[in-house]
């Protein structure tokens, strides 16, 4: 998932495309997905706060432990994983504390651009002071900080469709580009310099408030290996993978340095034939459960941020004839080791705060916070009907995106804006 044109961010194409396209069709298609994926090259991942689009499934999802059918595409020895403990696959309801105040008195602003009209948000920071971007000044795109509002005056990223995926409290934004050809290369950026980290072709996912960076090695498309960078001047250290398992990503990581991702078995190289698996502080690690969604068990399950000990994302089935899947959005209690279906339809990525707030958008794409059971729709930006979600504070009460309408004028309209909540 370049496309650098000025109508349409990679994003946007990449999203309109999919949204229509079977995962594998029954009939050879007419759109070149490998070629559409390559020259995108892009992989929005999602983490606690600042989650990334998974625009490769850009797909409604069920409410309330129910599923919709979709068409979708997703597209060192070390120490045995420890086995996963038991677990009870039907939803259940956690045990949990009560649930939090809900969002009230939103308020949705545009973000300054320095006059340029396209812009969209990638990430954000736990405090809600950072916010990370891009602008398309027309010759191509440019990475952007924001702090408190204000365009900051830091390098850009160099490469193609570069991006930054995760900053945290500090403005340590972590992320990736195409400096030359194919291959991604992971950047990080401390203030006045941006440079690339440790191990050649890399992808940089998430990173928390210690500094800990969690990402790929190699392609995260193809064959690539989890690892997490201990600082912005380590070496990559690989995350061991269960028998059976060859690839995998590490997409987000939590506070207390869980690392959460998707494994793939031997026998196949894409990520969207991957499942959801767990990589614990001490080394050890562990597939998640799979939930029972409407009597079936599910085929996989795919983190989008995990927040404070919870792991948000799909549970999806396959159908039998591997035409269409099935998706339900839930969140998993890690020590509890049980999962909790979410109230409302939520497309890629659910973002978890830490204070149990979830950031999301409908089946229209409109943008919502949910608190316990209660699904607050947020404001509109003017006229403007449908948008991505990208970063959630750790309070939940700041969150951004940018909306993806198409213009008659302008093609897709892209706006960068932010939520305020109390």
């Amino acid at each position: 998932m370049t496309f650098e044109e000025e109508d349409m961010t990679d994003q946007d194409r990449v999203v309109r495309i999919l949204r229509t396209m079977p995962d594998e069709p029954p009939a050879p298609s007419t759109i070149d997905v490998p070629r559409t994926m390559a020259e995108g090259r892009r992989r929005r991942r999602a983490r606690r706060w600042s989650g990334g689009v998974a625009l490769a499934a850009v797909t409604a999802v069920a409410a309330g432990g129910g599923t919709v059918a979709v068409a979708a595409m997703r597209d060192t020895p070390a120490p045995p994983p420890r086995p996963a403990p038991s677990v009870t696959t039907a939803a259940t309801t956690a045990a949990a504390a009560p649930a939090p105040p809900v969002p009230r008195d939103c308020k949705v602003a545009l973000l300054p651009s320095g006059g340029i009209k396209k812009a969209l948000v990638t990430s954000g920071d736990p405090s809600g002071h950072y916010l990370a971007g891009r602008v398309y000044p027309g010759d191509g795109a440019r990475t952007v900080l924001w702090k408190d509002g204000v365009l900051q005056s830091r390098p850009a990223m160099p490469g193609a469709d570069a991006t930054w995926e995760d900053i945290n409290s500090a403005g340590v934004a972590v992320g990736s580009s195409f400096p030359s050809g194919d291959e991604q290369q992971a950047y990080v950026s401390t203030g006045a310099t941006v440079t690339p980290l440790r191990g050649g072709p890399s992808v940089a996912s998430a990173i928390n408030e210690k500094g800990l960076i969690a990402g790929v090695l190699g392609s995260p498309y193809e064959g690539g290996l989890p690892v997490v960078w201990s600082s912005p001047q380590a070496s990559p250290a690989r995350l061991a993978l269960p028998a059976g398992y060859a690839y995998g990503e590490a997409n987000a990581i939590d506070e207390d340095g869980t690392v959460v991702g998707l494994v793939v078995r031997g026998n196949q190289k894409r990520m969207s034939d991957g499942t959801g698996y767990l990589w614990r502080p001490d080394g050890t690690g562990r597939l998640m459960p799979l939930p029972t969604v409407d009597g079936e068990k599910a085929s996989f399950f795919w983190p989008e941020s995990v927040s404070a000990g919870w792991v948000y994302g799909r549970a999806g089935h396959d159908s039998a004839d591997g035409s269409t899947r099935s998706f339900a959005s839930y969140r998993y209690d890690i020590a509890r080791n049980r999962y909790e279906a979410l109230p409302a339809p939520l497309g890629p990525p659910a973002i978890g705060a830490g204070n149990g707030w979830v950031l999301g958008t409908t089946g229209a794409y409109d943008p919502v916070l949910i608190s316990g059971k209660k699904v607050v729709k947020l404001p509109r930006y003017k006229t403007m009907k449908e948008y991505v979600v990208s970063a959630l504070s750790a309070d939940g009460k700041v969150a951004a995106g940018y909306t993806t309408d198409t213009d008659e004028k302008e093609g897709v309209a892209n706006r960068p804006v932010v939520w305020t909540c109390r």
